[in-house]
């Protein structure tokens, strides 16, 4: 299935949680005439009102299907400095499990699918002081738990692990070596961890997505779901004004490349004034149908291999993720954020069925 991710749209609440719905996600489903797919996400104060009767009967009113869940940010992800906090609590906090089992039960009350993913972060941020070892207790925790959800609601929820950037797993081999180490072989712990391969996270890191598919293969990893999403893509000595990468709400990861050095930077304001030449990519969502974005350019072509790769891998579930609509100066923005949204996934659409 194909849809969007509803973190796009601001709000703690479970209230907000319909507004939007009605505001947004329908007015995008009009476009289209047909049902659409919305990856929900609910803060962890959402997760606690949600009233899954009204939520069925709102999606189903307004020709809207839940196929996944956002469950990466815990808290507010729209409040006026997110950064470093979207990585709390991490997989070591009992907390995180709680979260992630709420959603789990809460979608599998919702969805028409009987299989359907949890996104959910790469165990934490990695200077956190947490261990992997902490992690993994907690996530054999969390597949007891949904292998009990299944058990009673006939719906196989797995939750998927989702590389980023500065995180403790970054890499597609990261991911794998943790889930052999800690999870051996076992079939159980695969049926319920599966990976949420992001585009944009792929292509900052530099990253194949041939290269991670072999990487998946070789760890008997399967991928829940794919998020569509675009990097900012930049030849360093052409960007005359570089404050307009600059914004403080989220972290934009950042690599460079100068011959055959690879270097990587936490955030793009880190990157050195001396440096002035390079391939630079920034972790910056922008929207997948545009292959230029002002002065710049975007990871679109990336994108466009990728998803050739990822369907010949089998994947099923698809979801644009273009959270930083709120932070995109003015300028670049093509018009307002259901227009982008349809025009998005007019693009993934076409993309899909080739």
């Amino acid at each position: 299935m194909l849809g969007y991710c509803t973190n796009v749209h601001s709000g703690v609440t479970f209230s907000s949680v319909i507004e939007n719905l009605k505001t947004y996600s329908s007015s995008v489903q009009q476009h289209f005439k047909k049902t659409i797919g919305v990856g929900l996400w609910f803060s962890d104060i959402a997760s606690r009102e949600v009233d899954t009767n009204l939520l069925v009967d709102t999606l189903q009113e307004l020709d809207l299907q839940a196929f996944t869940i956002n469950g990466f940010p815990f808290s507010d992800f729209h409040q006026e400095v997110v950064r470093h906090s979207v990585y709390e609590p991490n997989w070591s906090e009992q907390s995180r499990l709680d979260y992630t089992i709420r959603l789990a039960d809460i979608l599998s009350k919702i969805t028409m699918q009987n299989e359907a993913c949890i996104s959910t972060l790469p165990l934490g941020w990695n200077t956190s002081s947490f261990t992997n070892g902490e992690c993994a207790v907690l996530l054999h925790k969390c597949i007891d738990a949904l292998e009990e959800i299944e058990q009673q609601s006939g719906k196989n929820i797995h939750i998927a692990i989702e590389t980023e950037p500065g995180c403790r797993l970054q890499r597609s081999q990261e991911l794998c070596d943790f889930v052999c180490q800690y999870f051996g072989d076992d079939e159980r712990s695969r049926k319920y961890i599966r990976v949420c391969h992001d585009t944009c996270h792929g292509a900052v890191m530099r990253e194949s997505a041939e290269d991670c598919v072999k990487n998946y293969k070789n760890a008997g990893l399967r991928i829940g779901k794919v998020q569509l999403s675009s990097a900012l893509k930049c030849d360093l000595s052409a960007v005359q004004n570089r404050t307009v990468l600059t914004e403080p709400k989220f972290l934009h990861q950042t690599s460079v490349v100068n011959g055959n050095e690879v270097q990587y930077f936490e955030n793009f304001s880190d990157v050195p004034a001396s440096i002035t030449t390079g391939d630079c990519r920034i972790h910056f969502h922008v929207p997948i149908h545009l292959a230029t974005f002002g002065e710049l350019q975007t990871t679109q072509i990336d994108l466009i291999e990728s998803i050739r790769v990822l369907k010949r891998f089998g994947v099923t579930d698809w979801e644009v993720e273009t959270y930083t609509w709120s932070v995109t100066p003015s300028e670049l923005k093509e018009g307002n954020l259901v227009n982008s949204i349809t025009k998005e996934l007019t693009w993934a659409t076409k993309q899909l069925n080739k």
